[in-house]
């Protein structure tokens, strides 16, 4: 058995784990900023180096919820992924023009990330090199001169610090108790798998367990793909992500207020009189909501843990649904869809799963009464979204530091104990001094940290962290 590499104190290596957006920025940040020898591994187990699931989808109608104005790479140059567009223009798989404000194809950011990528290991000082490595890490073992990572198939790996990239988690079952039908192909768990969608009969109902983001993006392509059934989106709520409208800049009501809510019954409140007093000034609720989100991470942290746990209950599917909101031609889209009867959306929980003739017999409860309602569908789907407790994912790598003590979760499971600045706590809330994290871990901490906004920030931070 023997290591890959191997750590002299002339050079230092650098393990990053997930090749996702988040771990993408995080390389290129350390290519650009190092000047000594330095050596990078970069592991991605499942897409390409640089995409990811949000921007690896092969769907040209899955569009960016941010305007290309806001989806730039680097902190300190704001317009360089529009500058990046506008200068391949016209060609194949891009637009013919672009503007600040348009909503882009996700598959062209994913080709930015890879070329900023690529760019910034050709530009990097003598020394400082990239290794891209196909592969999953199942172990991470502390040694004397650092720590040494096993990968599947027997390879091993030496570093001296690691950064943990992996991104979001899959979903919980939509019922969380053992069914048979979780083990049949007429249940889709995952559903941004290669093949997820394969075998749909056109025809057919299909349910969609959620109604976010993931849904939406699950609606635009089965449709795309010829899809005919009626698509079923059944949520607790039935809430679903509100437009984009091209709105003027709000005032900075938080700081001109001059003190920030500590508890979610002010926060609400502010907001609400915020948004009433903006309608009668003929401003829309977005420019409102738009307004709070320089301050989302400081009022989070402002917050007790008690407080954040007020705010997962009551408001976050609110809060979710008002501040995620989706490109106008998709919210178009899905207007038609619901206008024709291809599309409904249905408020309750869903209490039963069974299969039957066929497909699947699906049972669910209409939120705030005792009617009972059947579905009778060719596919479940499950779009609930990303789940957060990283201590019950069962992942190799993720036991293998639970087991350790070298990671916990907080104290609301919404992510991985670690400090805002993403240096990852250990059980008993002691910096591990080689580990850090960052974007969708870091979501007990900074709650607002998932967007390329907020972590081309945490990427630039870390960096520096790590080069010091």
């Amino acid at each position: 058995m023997s290591l890959d590499s191997t750590i002299t104190s002339s050079s230092k290596t650098l393990a990053i784990i997930g090749g996702g957006a988040s771990g993408t920025l995080v390389a290129v940040q350390l290519l650009r900023r190092a000047v000594s020898p330095l050596r990078i591994l970069l592991f991605e187990r499942m897409s390409e180096v640089g995409q990811g699931v949000a921007y690896g989808t092969g769907f040209s109608g899955h569009l960016l919820n941010v305007p290309a104005a806001r989806m730039s790479a680097f902190p300190d140059q704001p317009d360089h992924f529009l500058r990046w567009v506008e200068a391949r223009a016209g060609r194949p798989g891009f637009p013919a023009a672009v503007t600040p404000g348009d909503y882009l194809p996700r598959q062209v950011y994913g080709l930015y990330l890879s070329d900023v990528l690529a760019e910034a290991e050709q530009g990097a000082a003598p020394g400082v090199s990239l290794q891209s490595v196909k592969g999953e890490v199942l172990e991470i073992e502390p040694e004397e001169s650092g720590v040494r990572l096993r990968c599947g198939g027997g390879q091993y790996f030496a570093a001296n610090r690691v950064v943990l990239a992996i991104g979001n988690l899959p979903g919980e079952h939509p019922i969380r108790r053992p069914l048979p039908v979780y083990r049949s192909q007429l249940y889709v768990h995952v559903p941004w798998r290669p093949g997820a969608l394969a075998g749909i009969p056109p025809d057919e109902d299909v349910l969609l367990v959620g109604a976010g983001l993931t849904a939406i993006d699950l609606i635009l392509k089965l449709t795309a793909e010829g899809h005919r059934g009626v698509i079923h989106a059944l949520s607790r709520r039935g809430l679903r992500p509100q437009a984009h409208l091209a709105v003027p800049p709000y005032r900075d009501f938080l700081a001109d207020d001059g003190k920030r809510p500590d508890t979610v019954r002010e926060l609400t409140r502010r907001i609400r009189r915020e948004i009433a007093l903006a309608a009668g000034a003929g401003h829309d609720w977005r420019a409102v909501i738009d307004a709070i989100r320089p301050h989302a991470q400081a009022l989070w942290q402002g917050f007790s843990w008690s407080e954040r746990s007020r705010f997962m209950r009551h408001v976050r599917p609110f809060w979710e649904v008002h501040r995620h909101r989706v490109a106008p031609p998709v919210a178009a889209r899905i207007e038609e869809l619901l206008a024709t009867g291809r599309l409904r959306f249905y408020a309750g929980r869903l209490e039963e799963l069974r299969e039957r003739g066929g497909g699947v017999d699906a049972k669910f409860r209409s939120r705030g009464t005792h009617r009972w309602h059947h579905l009778q569908v060719a596919r479940v789907i499950n779009c609930t979204g990303p789940r957060t407790d990283y201590s019950k994912y069962q992942h190799p790598l993720l036991l293998n530091l639970l087991a350790n003590g070298l990671i916990d979760h907080d104290p609301l499971a919404l992510g991985i104990r670690a400090t805002p600045q993403g240096e990852v706590l250990d059980h008993n809330e002691g910096v591990v001094p080689w580990l850090h994290t960052i974007g969708a871990p870091l979501k007990g901490d900074l709650w607002e940290c998932t967007a390329i906004p907020e972590i081309r920030e945490q990427a630039a931070m870390i960096a520096r962290q790590l080069l010091a």
